[in-house]
């Protein structure tokens, strides 16, 4: 089998799995690295950041995200520097929010990083269906024990590559390709596999509303 029908042969697995794992990176002005299981319905769950990890969870239309202490500090900071003088405000809404879940319309959150991740059908859209041609780039590498191979159609923004085992199978291992301009480059696995997602309980969220303090961007002068 030719690499132009052995990536064919991946890519049409690929698009036909209606659930996944990805591990990897978007790499957007601020690269995400993500942990996630993702479905074509809008479920996603899983963690984004290093190497305190935030937590998250898509279920359609409602996101839930709670930050790691690494991230929450990172904002203090920014909101010190940049908002001295809401940061008593910032510090309140900061200790209401500590180990909680935070709330907010998935279509509130933009369409990058790791909610281009989580919304795998809009993610998808890129990757084509089928290729005239591809070739080997790249090195072998071992991904999970395998030895795999890196076959690439295109250039530039329209690269697509998918990583599949050396020796027989052509199950996608891997996939490279760009969202919005942006590179995405994720290890895949964990096909077809149910994403039970649950909203968090009552006792462990809160409404975006409930703590606007913490959006330092929308209280920078001329925002």
């Amino acid at each position: 089998m030719s690499d132009t029908q052995r990536m064919n042969e991946s890519l049409t697995l690929f698009k036909g799995y209606r659930t996944f794992r990805m591990e990897g990176e978007y790499r957007d002005e601020m690269p995400v690295r993500v942990d996630l299981r993702v479905d074509r319905q809008g479920r996603c769950v899983g963690t984004f950041g290093q190497p305190t990890p935030n937590d998250i969870i898509v279920i359609g239309g409602r996101t839930w995200i709670r930050e790691g202490e690494e991230r929450r500090q990172e904002n203090r900071a920014f909101a010190k520097q940049f908002t001295p003088e809401k940061l008593a405000a910032f510090d309140k809404a900061l200790a209401k929010s500590r180990g909680k879940y935070i709330e907010y319309r998935t279509r509130d959150l933009g369409s990058t990083g790791v909610m281009a991740l989580c919304l795998a059908d809009q993610l998808l859209e890129p990757v084509p269906e089928k290729v005239g041609r591809a070739k080997r780039t790249g090195n072998p590498r071992t991904q999970y024990g395998v030895r795999t191979v890196q076959l690439t159609h295109g250039s530039g923004t329209g690269e697509v590559s998918v990583h599949v085992a050396e020796k027989g199978g052509n199950e996608p291992r891997a996939i490279e390709f760009h969202h919005d301009g942006n590179p995405v480059l994720l290890e895949l696995g964990a096909y077809d596999k149910q994403v039970d997602v649950k909203p968090p309980a009552p006792s462990e969220a809160l409404q975006a509303k409930d703590v606007r303090d913490l959006d330092v961007l929308s209280a920078l002068p001329g925002d």
